[in-house]
C-alpha cells in the first residue's frame, strides 16, 4: 500500500475468501425464498389495477418513500429513522464499491474517492446508523407500554447494532495491523484502533480473523432473514407506495347490481380483498403513527388500525396459501372496532407507507351488511328511513323545500336556467340549525348577485352515510334516482352545503353516469369575496371578541385538501382565526364521519368532547366549521363543557360582517 495515493488493501489478513461467496449465495438464496412466500400471501387477493400513471407513482415513491418526507413529519423518531436510512444507503453502495473493485477490476478503492467516501464518509454514515439503533432500542425501551415491541424487534434492532459494531472493531484491527497511514480519515475506527493499539502483532491478526469473519456472518445472517423478519418494509413499502390509489381520497369501488353473477359484495375473508389490501398488511411496521391520530383509539374505542393491519398479516402467515380461511370480522377485527370508524382518513394522511385502512373497513362493513344482516341496530332505522323518505330522519318527503319558501328561493322547475343548483343536503333542509345555514348561504349568493336554484322536494339524501356504513344498495337507490333527477334537469354546476355531499356528488355519483362540477359552499363563497363580489368586514374594524377557533371538517380537508377557503372566510367576517391544537391535515375528526352521525356513543367515550377540550384550550368563544355533521357534533360537546362558546358556521360569519358593513357604512 502507497502512502502517496490513499487506499486500503481489501483482503488484508483474511484467507478463503471464497467461502464469502459461498455464505453469499446462501443468504440471498434464503432472502429470494421468504421473499417469493410473501408475494404468495398477497397474491391470493382479487385483482386491481396499480400500474397506470407511472410518472406520478415513481414521483411518490420517491418523495415519501426513499426521500422520507412523510417520516420525517414527526420529529425526534423521524430524524432518527432518516439516520438509520441514509446511512444504510452509504454503506451499500460502499460495500458495492469494494465488490466492484474486486469483482469487476474496476480500480475505485483508492485516491479521493476513497479518501473522501469510502474511508470518512462511510466512517461517519457507520456511526450514525449505530446511533441510531441505540436511540431506536432505547425508544423502544422507554415506551413500551404504548409502542408495543416484540422480542424480535429488539432481535433486529440488536442484530443491526451488532453489525455495525463488528464492521468498526474490523476497522480498528485492520489499521493497527497495518500500521495504516490514512487512518485519521477514518475517525471513529482510528479512535478505537487506540484500545488495540497495544497488542502484539499476531494477537491483532488472530483477533482480526476472528472479528472480520464474524462481521461476515452476521452480515450474511442478516441477509437471510431480512425478507423474514419485518425488516422487508424495506422493499414493501416502496411498492405500497407506488401502488398506492391515485384515485381521490375515499373513492370506492362500485358494486354493479345489475351483474346477474354477482355473489359476494364487499369483503368477509382475506381473499375478498385485493392483492394491494393484503400488501398492506404484510408493508405495515406497527409504527403507531395511525394510533396516534385515530379518533376512535384516543377516545377509548376498539379500534386501533395498526392492530387491523397487523392481525390481517397475522391471519395470512398463519393461513399460507388459504386466505379464505381468514375470517375478517372476527379474526382480523371485532365488531365493535368495525363500527367504531369514522373514515376521516388521518390514519392513511399520516401512515408513511399511504397504506389505505378506511377503504378495507368499509368493504368489511359492506359484506356485513349485505351479506350477514349485521349491523348496529340504530342503523337500521337510518336505512328504513332513507329508503322510505329520502332522509336519515324519516320526516315527509314533501316537507324537504319548505325551509326554502318563505326565503322565496326557486326550484329549478321555476328557474330552469339557474346557473348553480344548490344542494342544502338533509341538513340544510330539515334540520332546524341546518336551516339557518342554508338561510345564511342563500342570503351570500343573493347579495353576490349568483343565479342558483335548488331541487326542492326532488332532492334525496345523497347516500353518503349508507355507502359508509356499508349499505351499498340504499345508497345506489338514492344516488340513481338523484342522477336521473339531475340529469333531467341538464345540471352542470352545484354548490353542496355539505363536505360529505360534496364526495359523493363529485366522486360517487360519476361512477354511475353522474358527472357535473361539484363545489362547497366555502369555495364559492371565497372565490366571490376574492371577485369582490362579496364584502367583508376589514379586519380592522374587527369587533373585541374576534378570535374565532376553526375546525376542519375531515372531508373538506383531508378528503378535498380546503383549508384556506374557509380560513379566508373567517377573516374577511372581521375575525382571526386561532388554531387547535389539531387542526389542517392532523384535524381531530369531529365523530361523525362514517355513518358514526346516527350511531350511539358512550359519554366516556365521544370523539366530539376530545375535540370541543381542543377548541376551549384555544380561548376563543366562537368556534367556527364548515360542515354540518361538525356543527351538530361540536355544539354537543361544548353544551356539556362551556355553553359560553357558540358553534357557527363561516357562512354565517360572513353574512354578520355584511350586516355589520352596511350598518357602518349606513
Amino acid at each position: 500500500m502507497s502512502a502517496e495515493v490513499p487506499s486500503r488493501e481489501v483482503f488484508w489478513n483474511v484467507d478463503h475468501e471464497w467461502i464469502m461467496y459461498v455464505c453469499m449465495a446462501a443468504a440471498l438464496g434464503a432472502f429470494a425464498f421468504c421473499f417469493i412466500r410473501r408475494m404468495r400471501l398477497w397474491k391470493a387477493g382479487r385483482p386491481v389495477e396499480r400500474t397506470d400513471n407511472a410518472c406520478k407513482r415513481l414521483e411518490g415513491t420517491l418523495k415519501d418513500a426513499f426521500l422520507q418526507l412523510r417520516v420525517v413529519r414527526k420529529r425526534g423518531v423521524g430524524a432518527m429513522h432518516v439516520a438509520m436510512y441514509a446511512s444504510m444507503l452509504i454503506l451499500l453502495v460502499a460495500t458495492a464499491s469494494y465488490a466492484a473493485y474486486i469483482d469487476l477490476g474496476l480500480d475505485i478503492v483508492s485516491g479521493n474517492f476513497y479518501l473522501y467516501f469510502l474511508a470518512l464518509t462511510v466512517d461517519l454514515a457507520g456511526l450514525a446508523f449505530c446511533l441510531a439503533m441505540v436511540g431506536c432500542i432505547v425508544r423502544r425501551i422507554l415506551k413500551r407500554d404504548t409502542l408495543e415491541s416484540t422480542m424480535a424487534d429488539y432481535a433486529v434492532l440488536v442484530f443491526l447494532l451488532a453489525v455495525g459494531v463488528s464492521g468498526f472493531v474490523v476497522e480498528a484491527l485492520r489499521i493497527v495491523g497495518t500500521n495504516d497511514p490514512w487512518a485519521a480519515w477514518s475517525p471513529v475506527g482510528y479512535a478505537l484502533s487506540l484500545a488495540f493499539s497495544g497488542m502484539n502483532a499476531s494477537a491483532v491478526e488472530a483477533l482480526h480473523q476472528v472479528f472480520w469473519w464474524g462481521h461476515m456472518a452476521l452480515a450474511f445472517a442478516l441477509i437471510a432473514y431480512w425478507a423474514y423478519s419485518k425488516l422487508v418494509h424495506v422493499f414493501l413499502i416502496p411498492a405500497a407506495v407506488y401502488c398506492r390509489d391515485l384515485r381521490p381520497r375515499g373513492t370506492l369501488d362500485p358494486i354493479d347490481f345489475e351483474d346477474e353473477s354477482l355473489d359476494v359484495m364487499g369483503a368477509g375473508v382475506a381473499s375478498d380483498l385485493t392483492w394491494k389490501d393484503l400488501l398492506d398488511a404484510q408493508a405495515c411496521v406497527g409504527c403507531n403513527r395511525c394510533v396516534e391520530s385515530c379518533p376512535a383509539n384516543l377516545s377509548g374505542k376498539a379500534l386501533s388500525p395498526k392492530e387491523l393491519m397487523q392481525r390481517l398479516n397475522a391471519g395470512l402467515e398463519a393461513h399460507p396459501g388459504a386466505a379464505g380461511e381468514v375470517r375478517l370480522v372476527g379474526d382480523v377485527v371485532s365488531e365493535e372496532a368495525l363500527w367504531a370508524c369514522t373514515t376521516c382518513a388521518s390514519c392513511t394522511q399520516h401512515c408513511p407507507s399511504h397504506l389505505e385502512h378506511p377503504i378495507k373497513i368499509a368493504r368489511m362493513r359492506t359484506y356485513q351488511v349485505s351479506m350477514e344482516s349485521a349491523f348496529p341496530q340504530e342503523a337500521q332505522a337510518m336505512f328504513r328511513n332513507l329508503e322510505n323518505n329520502g332522509n336519515p330522519w324519516g320526516l315527509g318527503w314533501r316537507t324537504r323545500e319548505k325551509w326554502a319558501e318563505a326565503l322565496g328561493v326557486p326550484t329549478l322547475t321555476e328557474n330552469p336556467d339557474a346557473e348553480y343548483l344548490y344542494w342544502p343536503g338533509c341538513s340544510g333542509a330539515l334540520d332546524a340549525r341546518g336551516k339557518k345555514v342554508s338561510a345564511a348561504v342563500v342570503a351570500l349568493l343573493r347579495s353576490a348577485d349568483v343565479s342558483f336554484a335548488i331541487l326542492g322536494n326532488e332532492e334525496k339524501c345523497c347516500g353518503d352515510s349508507a355507502r359508509r356504513l356499508g349499505n351499498e344498495y340504499v345508497y345506489y337507490l338514492l344516488a340513481q334516482e338523484n342522477i336521473e333527477t339531475l340529469n333531467a334537469y341538464g345540471v352542470k354546476k352545484i354548490v353542496t352545503q355539505c363536505p360529505h355531499c360534496l364526495q359523493v356528488l363529485s366522486r360517487d355519483y360519476p361512477q354511475m353516469g353522474g358527472c357535473f362540477e361539484v363545489v362547497h359552499h366555502t369555495e364559492l363563497l371565497a372565490s366571490l369575496v376574492a371577485q369582490g363580489r362579496l364584502k367583508g368586514l376589514p379586519q380592522e374594524e374587527a369587533r373585541s371578541s374576534s378570535l374565532v377557533a376553526f375546525h376542519d371538517s375531515c372531508y373538506l380537508g383531508r378528503y378535498r385538501g380546503l383549508y384556506d377557503e374557509p380560513r379566508t372566510l373567517i377573516a374577511a367576517s372581521g375575525h382571526e382565526v386561532v388554531e387547535c391544537s389539531m387542526s389542517r391535515e392532523d384535524a381531530l375528526c369531529c365523530g361523525a364521519g362514517g355513518g358514526r352521525m346516527w350511531l350511539e356513543e358512550p359519554q366516556e367515550h365521544r370523539v366530539s368532547v376530545l375535540r370541543s377540550e381542543q377548541v376551549l384550550a384555544t380561548g376563543a368563544k366562537i368556534a367556527a366549521t364548515a360542515c354540518p355533521f361538525c356543527l351538530s357534533m361540536l355544539s354537543d360537546g361544548l353544551s356539556g363543557l362551556d355553553d359560553q362558546v357558540v358553534v357557527k358556521d363561516v357562512a354565517e360569519l360572513l353574512l354578520e360582517a355584511q350586516a355589520d358593513s352596511s350598518i357602518q357604512t349606513a
